[in-house]
């Protein structure tokens, strides 16, 4: 979004805000349709509420990466123990002692990508009593163990970080598709409050020429040249436009009230849409269309997300029948000084060797393990099904759209065409009228058509705009198409 367009927003903002101190005669503040999107994209409730939850999401996806990253834990301790003499006793034997013990214990682990995990452990203790010197005792042991099958390998220890990162790509998907559910509900609410608006103006119209009829109905009469019960028919016809006009007022702020709905703002904001002039044709062609389609709608792209995540899932119930063969080793010296100035003993200590887990029961047995590998690779198939008959069914619907979209376009002309010969009717009955060639009830008829028409007008680029928007719902470019960038707020 431009500087200017941000301030435009911010002015809008304000001008909504103070709306219930705005007189009854003071202009409502002009919106575009653009203007109504930038502001239910800061201000609707159900978009923030989606942004929140990306706080979470990403969060979940930083612990998942530092899967590998080394843990450490310190340990400190010191204790005292001591010995009291039994009652009654007087040897020197049974005199009391106290013993004081300080330790300090570390620990480091670390998950390595091949799924072997390394420790390196550490102590330093020091023991006193007030009969003896401090003794000292301090060593350090490495460990690492590795799975040879199960349980290890690249794929299978990164597979946890590779669903983490599909799942994060899964949720700006979802972010994206609640954005643009919005998107769309404003822009069908802001179309519908202009036809709304030009429906009444249009009733406007029939209205006055109902009220010129009776006037020139009175005017023939006063002449002679018109039965006084003629007159029943254009008065007829003026009180049902009357009620037509409190019906159309009437839908107009049922409209406002959906629009301020759909953007999430105070239910008595007051707007004046400006109607859409731009009527384009239908830009895309049925292969571009579909490209776009396949390479955009987030519920494939949902989709492709899960059938990786079902592949990782049948890899690693795979990996789960495998027998248990892991390589251990290990190597650790351990350090001891009985005086400050005494001599230090010590030693070192390694192991190394393999560990093999066999489940004799599951080779006649059915096991868990291998339920669940067969569970996966039926799930695995079943996706790819699914997945094929998804592509079917978006290029249904894509064709639909566009069919339906370059139908509408053609009822547009049709309907411009119907209005601007019912107007030519209507003038030509006016005058026929005026000369005594034609009857009350002709002409009644006729602007009845000429209202009918200038609705269907109406209702045509309503609908072609409202299939367009369809269409690139479609194809998951709403968002492309209104310059709408997903953005992480704090």
């Amino acid at each position: 979004m431009t500087r200017c367009s941000a301030v435009r927003l911010f002015i809008i903002s304000l001008l909504l805000l103070a709306s219930d101190s705005i007189p009854s005669h003071a202009a409502d503040p002009t919106m575009s349709l653009d203007d109504c999107i930038a502001l239910a994209v800061k201000q609707n409730r159900t978009i923030k509420n989606a942004y929140l939850d990306r706080v979470v999401q990403r969060y979940t996806l930083r612990m998942a990466e530092e899967k590998f990253i080394p843990t450490l834990t310190i340990t400190p301790a010191i204790t005292g123990t001591g010995t009291v003499p039994a009652l009654g006793s007087s040897s020197a034997a049974s005199a009391s002692t106290t013993t004081t013990t300080s330790a300090v214990t570390t620990n480091a682990s670390e998950k390595l990508p091949t799924g072997a995990t390394l420790t390196l452990n550490g102590t330093y203790g020091i023991s006193s009593t007030e009969q003896s010197s401090p003794t000292r005792a301090y060593g350090w042991n490495a460990s690492l163990t590795q799975p040879l099958l199960k349980g290890g390998g690249l794929d299978v220890n990164l597979a946890s970080v590779r669903q983490a990162r599909l799942t994060e790509q899964s949720n700006i998907l979802s972010l994206k598709t609640t954005i643009t559910s919005t998107v769309t509900d404003v822009v069908s609410a802001y179309r519908s409050y202009v036809q709304a608006i030009k429906s009444l103006e249009i009733t406007r119209q029939s209205l006055e020429r109902s009220r010129e009829l009776v006037a020139t109905n009175r005017e023939l009469i006063a002449a002679g040249r018109m039965a006084a019960i003629e007159i029943v028919q254009s008065e007829a016809d003026l009180a049902n436009r009357e009620f037509s006009l409190l019906s159309a007022e009437n839908q107009v702020d049922a409209a406002r009230l959906a629009l301020t709905k759909a953007i999430d703002i105070d239910k008595n904001s007051r707007l004046a849409p400006v109607p859409e002039t731009d009527i384009p044709q239908v830009p895309y062609s049925h292969e571009q269309a579909k490209r776009l389609a396949f390479e955009n709608r987030p519920d494939y792209l949902q989709t492709l997300l899960n059938y990786e995540n079902t592949k990782i899932q049948l890899m690693l119930a795979k990996n789960g029948t495998l027998w248990d063969l892991s390589l251990t080793g290990s190597y650790g010296e351990d350090y001891t000084r009985s005086a400050a100035a005494g001599p230090v003993s010590s030693n070192g200590i390694w192991t190394a060797g393999l560990t093999l887990t066999i489940p004799f029961d599951n080779l006649y047995r059915a096991s868990t393990e291998r339920s669940a590998y067969i569970a996966a690779d039926i799930a695995l198939k079943k996706f790819e099904n699914d997945l094929a008959r998804q592509r079917e069914n978006i290029e249904i619907e894509v064709q639909d759209a566009l069919r339906n979209a370059e139908m509408n376009y053609r009822q547009i002309r049709l309907a411009t065409l119907a209005r601007t010969l019912s107007e030519k009717k209507v003038e030509i009955e006016t005058e026929k009228l005026k000369a005594g060639r034609s009857t009350n009830f002709q002409l009644v008829s006729y602007q009845n058509d000429l209202v009918s028409a200038q609705n269907n007008e109406l209702a045509a680029i309503i609908t072609y705009l409202n299939a367009l928007t369809t269409l690139e719902s479609k194809l998951g470019i709403t968002l492309e198409r209104r310059g709408i960038t997903l953005s992480e707020r704090k």
